[in-house]
């Protein structure tokens, strides 16, 4: 597996107003989607990769799991598909199945990009994301 960066960076809190505050007001960032306990802020470094905010009331387990009590990071990769099969053929403990992204939200505009969540030896749990878009594909659709 390649991985080619540090594609996402989620985070649940129980301050979700002042966390959403402080992201877009002290560092600057704009939000891409706001609704109840879910801020999306897109990041410079692609075009899939988003900081994001969970509040105490957001349950989709396909976005951030609950599995963890921390930030969670999501590392890029080129196929999602071998990546996780090396992880499995390591004894790496995987925390859900493969989330696709058009089919999770029945928008074809994400098709191949997905993402699994597996636990690290450190006992953190970690996402493995590819993004399905080549270089010459536009900006990226959000999730409605």
């Amino acid at each position: 597996m390649r991985i080619t960066r540090i594609s996402f960076l989620g985070v649940r809190t129980g301050h979700f107003d002042a966390m959403t505050g402080f992201v877009r007001d002290v560092l600057g960032l704009r939000s891409s989607h706001l609704d109840g306990d879910w801020a999306i802020f897109p990041l410079e470094s692609g075009r899939r990769d988003y900081f994001e905010i969970y509040g105490p009331g957001h349950a989709d387990e396909r976005l951030m799991t609950a599995a963890s009590d921390g930030p969670i990071a999501a590392f890029a990769v080129d196929d999602l598909l071998q990546a996780r099969a090396e992880l499995e053929a390591a004894g790496t403990e995987m925390v859900s199945d493969v989330i696709w992204a058009a089919e999770a939200f029945g928008n074809p505009a994400f098709d191949g990009f997905g993402w699994f969540f597996f636990r690290a030896p450190d006992g953190n749990v970690y996402l493995l994301q590819q993004d399905g878009l080549t270089p010459q594909d536009g900006a990226a659709p959000q999730a409605d």
